[in-house]
């Protein structure tokens, strides 16, 4: 079906008119409360949304004259009232395919926004807000759907949803993807260096790192039910009552015409699942290769401008960008002789022989490498073996394991559900040793404590160092 025998001709147009961030602004504004409504916002409702909008606009000179000239434009109309203008929008809106108005028995009129305008709003609004996908969340849920009790009942309404939670899955994973190449392009484009720094530490971080690369390889391991979701959709795949089963359902629903039809459907459902899961490991490593190259970029651009300017190989840099320049002027051919100015700053020649002053130091064939033949290992005295035993002990002992760290905190702890760093007596260099690696295991799942790092800097007992006073707390205290 062509798109435009669903939504209007003149769909887009608001967001392709020059006052396309003010039509955004109210069309989310409404979304807004058409969530919070079950059946439709009232007219006036809708009309106060939208003026108290324009109220805040007005201060901004060009904005109340490209709006004048648009109503002027499509109604030959001047509209001096701030209602007025609300009204015009509301109507162009409605005109445009993005709302409708019921009037009801009572005779009050009602705004919803349209079935289309609603799915798009919900995209438009994920990629403002740069909403990230919670991928164990999609698998976990794959996960529920295959082995809950329902799912034998009603594996047609299972599978259905499974493939949709698995394109979910997919199409963030590419989304992250793709993401990730949009900040190496960014940061190729970057001149300065606070801009590379803050757009590594700040930008990057923010939005890739810690809204789902982190979680990815950490928390939302995607691979923690792959095993079995795979297991099951295998079961169903190899087991033709179970596919003639899900058909027939589907049959019965009236989705598919004849038998083989929805067959071929969910033979392609199950295949599509399996193979999302099982290839799942490729989409992974070219993340983690992009997030590398990511990295490996900022770090390469943030040296180039730093170096430019400041050493041999920088003035070099700068030479051969002013080399480069000059080809993209059409009067610049790359046989032309070079520029007067360069000519006169070096001269480059070929060296055809060395000799004992060149500064280039020749190769030299590879030695061979020959060992001396081992001899009979001695024979360690029993005072000697058990001197080093005993000291690898004091070593081992000394080691802050995550178990010995969970048990010291919970002692620290006792009846307590929290206390501050500043209580446990942190005297010495050892105690803020064992605090960093408190802090380093809290994220772990191993232990029975979490912290908070919140707290003012507080000094040691000696006041010799300083530390963050964080708060740590017994698993699950909130």
């Amino acid at each position: 079906m062509n798109l435009f025998k669903v939504i209007p001709d003149n769909f887009f147009t608001v967001l392709a008119s020059p006052l396309k961030n003010i039509y955004s602004d109210i069309i989310f504004l409404i979304y807004q409360q058409h969530l919070l409504i079950n059946f439709g916002l009232k007219r006036e409702i809708t009309i106060d949304v939208i003026t108290s909008y324009l109220e805040d606009q007005v201060k901004y000179e060009n904005f109340t004259k490209a709006l004048d000239d648009e109503i002027w434009d499509e109604s030959m109309d001047s509209l001096s009232e701030v209602k007025d203008r609300a009204n015009f929008i509301l109507r162009k809106l409605e005109k445009t395919g993005w709302l409708t108005i019921e009037t009801y028995s009572n005779y009050e009129q009602y705004v919803n926004l349209t079935d289309h305008a609603i799915k798009i709003i919900d995209t438009l609004d994920k990629i403002k807000e740069n909403y990230q996908a919670e991928y164990q969340g999609y698998v976990y849920a794959t996960y529920t759907l295959l082995y809950s009790n329902e799912a034998e009942r009603q594996r047609h309404i299972a599978l259905e949803k499974v493939y949709e939670q698995t394109e979910e899955l997919i199409r963030g994973l590419k989304s992250l993807h793709h993401n990730i190449k949009r900040f190496i392009e960014r940061v190729l484009n970057e001149k300065k260096p606070e801009d590379i720094l803050k757009l590594h530490f700040y930008d990057y971080k923010q939005e890739i790192i810690d809204k789902s690369y982190h979680r990815l390889k950490t928390s939302d391991n995607v691979s923690k039910y792959r095993p079995m979701i795979i297991s099951k959709i295998d079961e169903w795949y190899n087991n033709e009552d179970v596919v003639l089963n899900i058909s027939m359902a589907e049959v019965k629903q009236d989705r598919y015409g004849d038998l083989d039809k929805a067959k071929e459907v969910t033979y392609a459902r199950l295949d599509f699942v399996r193979q999302a899961y099982l290839n799942l490991d490729q989409l992974l490593e070219e993340i983690d290769r992009k997030n590398t190259r990511y990295a490996n970029a900022s770090f390469m651009q943030l040296k180039y401008i730093l170096n430019s300017n400041k050493n041999t190989e920088g003035q070099l840099l700068e030479i051969l960008k002013y080399g480069a320049g000059l080809l993209k002027e059409e009067e610049y051919r790359k046989d032309d002789p070079l520029p007067e100015e360069l000519e006169k700053l070096f001269t480059l020649y070929s060296q055809d022989f060395i000799e004992t002053e060149s500064l280039y130091k020749p190769r030299q064939l590879s030695k061979d490498h020959n060992p001396e033949e081992l001899q009979s290992l001695g024979v360690i005295e029993d005072e000697l073996r058990e001197k080093r035993i005993i000291e690898l002990q004091e070593h081992l002992a000394q080691k802050m394991t995550r178990k010995k760290i969970n048990e010291f905190v919970l002692k620290k702890l006792g009846v307590r559900n929290h206390l501050r760093a500043s209580e446990m007596g942190i005297n010495d260099i050892e105690d803020f040793i064992r605090l960093i690696y408190i802090a380093a295991y809290s994220k772990s799942k191993q232990v029975d404590y979490s912290v908070d790092f919140i707290g003012e800097r507080v000094k040691s007992e000696e006041g010799s160092f300083e530390f963050k006073d964080i708060l740590i707390k017994k698993r699950g205290y909130m």
